[in-house]
């Protein structure tokens, strides 16, 4: 499969650029770094999608870097198979991505949303193999600068166990475990443990605050029946001193005294009920107890009609049973207090008014025998009830308050722990998956880590070896020598003999071979060795997109041909 046509509609800085590849050798040039990378970019979402990076991986957000400043996003390509020419259109812009794919050999058109895969003899791998094997650049993912001799050997390292352990350059497996690491130690539920025995030690604290509060509310009713009862036994005793003509005493009944009394005796016992919201009974109601009577005098008059009673006899039933009727009526009324005099039930002010009064008559009337000491003495200790119930409702209140806390933190907890149960499973699975993928990878790689280093070092080095920590070293017939100590031009056909060699142990599809920025500056030599290499790979399309200005002619100069385009 090859590329014939790509056309960037908005993508990155490129606006209706259309270009042109070929089959074979395409050499792709500009000066910017920020386009070359960009113009890869777009062939691989062409081919796969945008998708959005970060999360484990440690590639780019491509999605974000490459969003033009316009309000579309999007681009066409010309897929070419051994059987099918496919038109493929994509548009890119988040929430409403969308796929289209034309068959231009059948006619058949399939459209649907988000970034759908090509058909499967366009393109059969998935794209983390793609960007492993295919897309091969300086190792960097900064649009600033391409990679220095002292770093590629660090990147050659770092390429290799990423390969080796995940599959995918661009995953690393123990940045992914410590990002896991990194989230799991972020639900920790210790300060919410901490947190919750402190508040559990708080509400322990209030555990019999409730039964104070009904003791309390006992000892209340008691001295309210205490105090009914002594009012009325002070009452039954009340009297004032008379002076008798010949000088004897008696004594008499001071009723406004005694009314008084009736005031605090009834207003201790009403503070002894809890108010109640009773609903009048159905037949207590004014409505029905009027028509219940009009009932009974219709029918009365119904059945005196009907019997062969005479005229008077008639009149007399019905006048008497309408008197009946009314008397019954106006009893009733009397029964549910309709002529009642709307007296309402004294209050606790009204009981410590009518206090004060005695108490100044007392003062006023030397004659009064009547000690009101125990009224006052009941209204201190009520108040005092009163101010040490309103504390203990007080503390309930705390209590309640710390329950609702302790139950939300509780809760809380138990979510972290499910997800932090989570990622211990998902960071297990990885581990799991590691070493799976490695028993895979790693026999593929070490078979074909030195297919190409022979030719593109002129036969100074014949094979590449790789130790247990991904260290890199180069052998020649037997003599091993450590990546570190080669000279940088050497480091990079080294780097390059790498990816070219992972290249071949996984490229068994034929997909367009991308090399970005790795052939600057080589000499021709070197370049011609590249060629020869190209033509023992699967890859039937190669993409060189370069700065070098020179690197045509180095191509020219090695006989190969090739497509140049200027972007």
């Amino acid at each position: 499969m090859f590329l014939s046509k790509l056309l960037l509609k908005e993508y990155g800085s490129f606006f209706n650029k259309q270009i042109e590849l070929k089959d074979g050798i395409n050499l792709v040039y500009d000066s910017s770094r920020e386009k070359r990378r960009s113009f890869k970019d777009f062939i691989v979402s062409m081919l796969f999608g945008s998708i959005a990076g970060g999360g484990l991986s440690i590639g780019e957000d491509t999605y974000a870097k490459r969003k033009p400043s316009g309000s579309d996003y999007r681009g066409t390509a010309y897929v070419k198979t051994e059987e099918n020419t496919y038109l493929v259109d994509r548009t890119f812009l988040s929430g409403a991505k969308k796929t289209s794919v034309l068959n231009l050999n059948s006619g058949k058109q399939d459209e649907s949303k988000g970034m759908t895969p090509l058909p499967m003899d366009a393109v059969d791998v998935d794209r983390s193999i793609y960007m492993t094997s295919y897309a091969i650049d300086d190792g960097l993912k900064s649009d600033e600068r391409c990679i220095t001799e002292d770093e590629i050997e660090d990147v050659t390292k770092r390429f290799l166990k990423n390969t080796v352990e995940t599959g995918s350059a661009d995953i690393n497996f123990e940045a992914s475990i410590e990002y896991l690491r990194n989230i799991r130690k972020s639900k920790s539920t210790q300060p919410m443990v901490r947190r919750l025995n402190a508040l559990t030690k708080q509400i322990d604290a209030y555990e019999t605050v409730d039964k104070e509060i009904d003791g309390i509310e006992d000892r209340i009713k008691r001295l309210d029946e205490d105090f009914a009862i002594e009012a009325a036994k002070r009452k039954r005793v009340a009297r004032k001193m008379i002076q008798n003509e010949d000088g004897t005493v008696k004594y008499e009944v001071d009723e406004e005294l005694n009314k008084k009394m009736d005031i605090l005796a009834e207003t201790g016992q009403d503070m002894m009920k809890k108010p109640e919201n009773q609903e009048k009974k159905f037949t207590d109601k004014l409505p029905v107890i009027f028509g219940a009577g009009l009932l009974v005098i219709f029918i009365i008059s119904l059945i005196v009609f009907i019997l062969p009673f005479e005229s008077a006899v008639r009149k007399l039933f019905i006048i008497f049973t309408t008197v009946f009727v009314i008397f019954t009526i106006i009893d009733g009324l009397r029964v549910n207090g309709f002529f009642d005099s709307g007296e309402v039930t004294p209050s606790e002010e009204d009981f410590k008014q009518v206090l004060k009064e005695i108490e100044s008559e007392k003062e006023e009337k030397e004659a009064v025998e009547f000690d009101m000491t125990f009224a006052k003495e009941y209204a201190e200790n009520k108040e005092a009830l009163r101010i040490e119930e309103k504390e203990l409702l007080e503390k309930r209140t705390e209590r309640n308050r710390l329950q609702a806390e302790f139950n939300s933190i509780f809760k809380k907890k138990s979510e972290l722990e499910a997800e932090s149960y989570a990622v211990a499973a998902a960071m297990n699975q990885l581990i799991k998956e590691r070493e799976k993928i490695m028993t895979e990878n790693l026999p593929k790689i070490l078979s074909h880590i030195s297919d190409h280093i022979g030719i593109l070092s002129g036969g100074r080095y014949d094979s590449i070896i790789l130790d247990r920590d991904f260290n890199v070293s180069v052998s020649k017939s037997g003599v091993i020598k450590d990546m570190r100590e080669l000279p940088g031009s050497d480091k990079r056909l080294v780097y390059l003999a790498v990816r070219l060699g992972v290249s071949q142990a996984f490229s068994d599809a034929n997909l367009p071979l991308i090399l970005l920025d790795v052939l600057d500056d080589l000499d021709s030599d070197t370049i011609r060795a590249v060629v020869r290499v190209f033509r023992n790979m699967n890859s039937s399309q190669q993409v060189l997109i370069t700065k070098d200005a020179q690197l045509g002619n180095k191509l020219a100069n090695s006989g190969a041909v090739f497509n140049f385009v200027e972007i």
